[in-house]
């Protein structure tokens, strides 16, 4: 068996640490893998770690210019020709593409493409009506010419199907590679965090948020909800780790409401969950979700969570945690009646590429 796992960007994000836990499992088991990419140095140097190669692709990226799309597919079909991998696992839109030249093969590959979230077909995200039935358009007949649709969410499944935008899929949860140690203790991470803003934050009561600072993870409520939970924790301050393209409106947020000193916003760190028992609680208000790593990397640092009810976010904490998407009442209330996680789903890689396995 010999598998091309194909993903758009090759920088660090969700779904690159997907890739590539579930290629370094597949090599575990023996198997050939090899992993494709487009832009980005993250995947090929943690891959050369393992011994894993890595493929770029010149023609994938993030772009929707029909000649450059042209050219993807067909690189992408001689280079699973030439090379007879009998698997193609795709991860992202931009990928999905190559689906119509990967079809034309004879011998033709197994075909699996991972829904990471629902993101343009979600129903909270924001575009037009047109855009919208563009991409439901597009993606009904990409995903007629995979083998496989594997979703990482039960609810994004069932939501798809409910909307007749596919027939059959599977589910198969993202997989984490973890051991306790990962996670710096309480006193090493409050610490940390403490010389980054240069204050000491010992006494405080810490809530707040580890993603890219975009329009998906909604930050902006975790700000305008500062003044009501300060209300209930006298020393609550707001850290969220990340960057991204809305930092200035959250800055410009932040001075509205003067609150420099009790917000922070600490940028990009490497291996930012490394700090996540520095939270007296973890908080993803997300207008939409797959099944989001960071969520299972707060779990597994077994602090306490609450989320926004959409995508997979139920699956991995439990309905009582998870609070109506921007309801401030509702978090509020759940924030004061916080409840225990339920036991979440296996998430381990060796569940994970046990059923993608079985898919190849």
């Amino acid at each position: 068996m010999k598998i091309l796992i194909v993903v758009t960007k090759s920088e660090l994000g969700g779904a690159q640490v997907v890739v590539l836990n579930l290629a370094r499992g597949l090599k575990k088991q023996g198997l050939d893998v090899t992993v494709a990419g487009g832009p980005g140095e993250y995947l090929p140097a943690e891959l050369e770690k393992d011994g894993i190669p890595f493929y770029r692709f010149k023609n994938l990226e993030r772009s929707y210019n029909p000649f450059k799309i042209f050219k993807f597919i067909t690189e992408l079909k001689e280079y699973t020709k030439r090379e007879k991998f009998t698997a193609v696992h795709l991860n992202s839109t931009n990928a999905l593409f190559g689906v119509w030249g990967l079809a034309q093969l004879n011998p033709k590959p197994k075909i699996v493409f991972t829904v990471h979230g629902l993101s343009f077909l979600d129903p909270n995200y924001r575009t037009n009506f047109f855009i919208s039935s563009a991409y439901k358009l597009f993606f009904k007949l990409a995903w007629q010419k995979v083998t496989s649709l594997v979703f990482v969410s039960r609810l994004n499944y069932l939501d798809t199907l409910k909307r007749g935008l596919a027939k059959s899929g599977e589910v198969i949860y993202n997989g984490l590679d973890l051991s306790p140690e990962y996670f710096l203790s309480r006193a090493e991470a409050i610490n940390f965090v403490s010389q980054k803003i240069g204050l000491d934050l010992s006494g405080s009561y810490i809530y707040g948020s580890i993603g890219r600072l975009a329009y998906q993870k909604n930050y902006e409520f975790l700000i305008n909800a500062y003044s009501e939970i300060k209300k209930i924790k006298p020393l609550a301050k707001l850290i969220i780790i990340g960057e991204g393209p809305d930092r200035s409106k959250y800055e410009t947020l932040i001075k509205s409401y003067r609150l420099e000193k009790d917000v922070y916003l600490l940028g990009e760190i490497k291996d930012g969950s490394h700090y996540l028992k520095a939270y007296d609680l973890f908080v993803l208000p997300s207008v939409y979700e797959g099944m989001s790593l960071s969520l299972m990397e707060a779990s597994l640092a077994q602090v306490p969570i609450l989320a926004s009810r959409v995508g997979g976010n139920e699956e991995i904490i439990g309905k009582e945690n998870c609070f109506g998407l921007n309801d401030m009442s509702d978090f509020i209330s759940k924030f004061t009646n916080q409840k225990n996680q339920a036991g979440s789903p296996d998430f381990s890689v060796d569940k994970m590429v046990e059923d993608y396995i079985k898919l190849f």
